[in-house]
C-alpha cells in the first residue's frame, strides 16, 4: 500500500522516478500466482507472522500523520548514537545510510525524507538451508514481521525527539530494498535479486526508515567494495541451476515496466508460496567465507585474464 495519503501537506516529499518500477507487493503475488493448497498446508504457523506484518505496514503508513511541519532539520551525534543503539537492541543486525535514488521508490509512490536508513535482520541459516521446507518460511515471515515492528518502534523514537521520518516495513514497503542497501555499501544485488553482504550471504530481510534531516554518516554508491559479487554471480549460476521452479534466468529479461530482472516472478511465486527460498540455501555466500571466496574468484579471474593476454 502506498503512505502517500497519510503524508501531511507543508511536509516535503520525494516523488518516484521516471525510471521507477511498478510496486511487487508479496502477498498479493503469491496470491495470484500461488499454490492455494500449500498456502493454507502453513496458514497454521504462518498466519500470525503475516497479519502482524500487514499491521505493521498499516501502522507505518497511518503514522505519516504524526511527522510535524517544524521538525528539526539536522541531527546531532549522541541521539544517533542512541537511536542506533535502540536498533540494535530491538535486534538489527547492520545500519547504513544512502541518499534516496527516485528510480528505486515504486512507481506512483513517494517518501517522506531524501535519506534512508537502511536496516538488516539476519535470517536463521540452519532453518533458511532446510529450504523448501516450513521452518524456512516460518524464519522469512518471523523478520518480516520482526521488521517491520522495529522500524515502527524507531520513528516513534524519531518524533518523540521532534524529528520526522518515514518507517518503510520489509513487507509492502514504498521502495525497492535491494538496490537500496547496495547503494548504502552493505553489499551487492546477486542474481537472484537479493542483496548479498559479507556478513550473512543473501540470509536477510531488508527495511528502511526515510528521513529527511541533515547529520547522517551517509555513503555513495561508488564507496561500496562489493560490487565484485555481481561478476561473481555471472559465473557461479548455482541458484539458476538449483531453482526448483526454473525461476532465475542465466540472462536478463525485461519486465512490463521496462526493468531487467533475472527473476520470472510468475514462476517464483508458486515455489515460494510452497516454503521454497532455494536461492538463499544455496548460496555460496550462505556457506562460505566472504575473504576467501573474493580470492578464489580474483585468483581465477587473473588466471583468465593473463591467458587472454597470452592468446
Amino acid at each position: 500500500m502506498s503512505a502517500s495519503y497519510y503524508m501531511k501537506k507543508g511536509i516535503p516529499k520525494l516523488s518516484s522516478g521516471k525510471n521507477s518500477r511498478n510496486a511487487v507487493i508479496i502477498p498479493l503475488m503469491i496470491l495470484q500466482y500461488g499454490s492455494l493448497k500449500a498456502k493454507y498446508k502453513a496458514m497454521s504457523t504462518t498466519k500470525p507472522l503475516m497479519v502482524a506484518s500487514i499491521k505493521n505496514l498499516i501502522k507505518s503508513a497511518k503514522s505519516l500523520k504524526h511527522n510535524k511541519t517544524n521538525a528539526k532539520a539536522k541531527i546531532d551525534q549522541t541521539t544517533l548514537d542512541q537511536l542506533e543503539s535502540y536498533a540494535k537492541e530491538l535486534s538489527v543486525s547492520q545500519i547504513a545510510y544512502t541518499k534516496i535514488n527516485p528510480n528505486y521508490i515504486y512507481k506512483g509512490f513517494h517518501t517522506q525524507g531524501r535519506y534512508a536508513m537502511m536496516l538488516t535482520m539476519n535470517m536463521d541459516k540452519l532453518a533458511i538451508k532446510s529450504a523448501p521446507s516450513l521452518p524456512a518460511t516460518e524464519e522469512i515471515w518471523r523478520t518480516y514481521a520482526s521488521l517491520g515492528d522495529i522500524v515502527n518502534k524507531l520513528a516513534d523514537f524519531l518524533r518523540q525527539r521532534n524529528y520526522n521520518c518515514h518507517p518503510s516495513p520489509a513487507i509492502g514497503g514504498d521502495v525497492v530494498t535491494p538496490p537500496m542497501g547496495q547503494d548504502a555499501g552493505l553489499g551487492a544485488l546477486g542474481k537472484n535479486g537479493l542483496l548479498i553482504t559479507p556478513e550473512f550471504g543473501p540470509s536477510q530481510r531488508l527495511a528502511a526508515l526515510f528521513l529527511d534531516f541533515e547529520g547522517l554518516p551517509i555513503k555513495t554508491p561508488e564507496e561500496n567494495k562489493h560490487l565484485w559479487i555481481k561478476d561473481f554471480c555471472e559465473t557461479c549460476n548455482r541458484c539458476v541451476d538449483k531453482c526448483p521452479g526454473n525461476a532465475i534466468l542465466k540472462q536478463t529479461r525485461i519486465e512490463s515496466d521496462g526493468h531487467p530482472t533475472y527473476i520470472n516472478r510468475e514462476k517464483c511465486a508458486p515455489m515460494f508460496s510452497k516454503n521454497c527460498c532455494t536461492c538463499i540455501a544455496v548460496c555460496p555466500f550462505i556457506n562460505g567465507n566472504y575473504q576467501l571466496i573474493k580470492k578464489a574468484f580474483e585468483k581465477k579471474q587473473a588466471i583468465i585474464s593473463n591467458n587472454q593476454t597470452q592468446n
